[in-house]
């Protein structure tokens, strides 16, 4: 089960992060999920933050088509600018879903985007070893009171969708090949 946690020392994100940003951070162990422990960064993120939870698409169906009139990049929107590479062969400013990359590594993938009201990043940290967790830290960057008023909107919503998208991976692991 996720908790509220802090963010890794290790965590690439730290050179992001200032004072003023708005930031959490939840992780999960990974006891018992070797397939989550070794897979490539990109599939992890993609098993991750893709995942088929209803209330979850739902909810990001109803942002988009109140974002759209006020001049949001919708998901669909960001997701049209999806590169035609294969999952792993991905590199910062192709996207995996609508995040955008921005840096990967071998236990760290960082998302994200920019906008007008905000930009915000989105790492999935790994920690290997005898205490195995996955942390998932965001970061917004507000510019202006609407990004400040966005922020405290989606708030709620975020915190319990960052939490369940990453108990629904643990739980479900990577899906088997056929």
């Amino acid at each position: 089960m996720s908790i509220s946690d802090r963010l890794p020392a290790e965590s690439n994100l730290n050179s992001y992060v200032s004072t003023r940003d708005y930031m959490d951070v939840f992780s999960v162990p990974l006891e018992n999920r070797p397939d989550l422990e070794t897979v490539d960064m990109r599939v992890l993120a993609d098993h991750i933050l893709m995942a088929d939870i209803e209330w979850m698409n739902k909810l990001i169906s109803l942002r988009d088509r109140i974002v759209r009139p006020l001049g949001l990049k919708t998901t669909k929107d960001l997701a049209q600018e999806q590169s035609g590479r294969a999952l792993e062969e991905r590199t910062p400013g192709d996207r995996i879903g609508f995040f955008r990359i921005f840096q990967i590594d071998e236990n760290e993938i960082i998302l994200g985007e920019d906008d007008w009201h905000q930009d915000f990043r989105l790492s999935i940290f790994r920690r290997r070893g005898r205490r195995p967790r996955i942390y998932a830290s965001t970061c917004c960057k507000r510019h202006n009171l609407f990004g400040h008023m966005y922020l405290a909107m989606i708030l709620p919503f975020h915190k319990r969708i960052a939490c369940s998208v990453l108990d629904h991976a643990v739980e479900n692991g990577l899906p088997q090949a056929a």
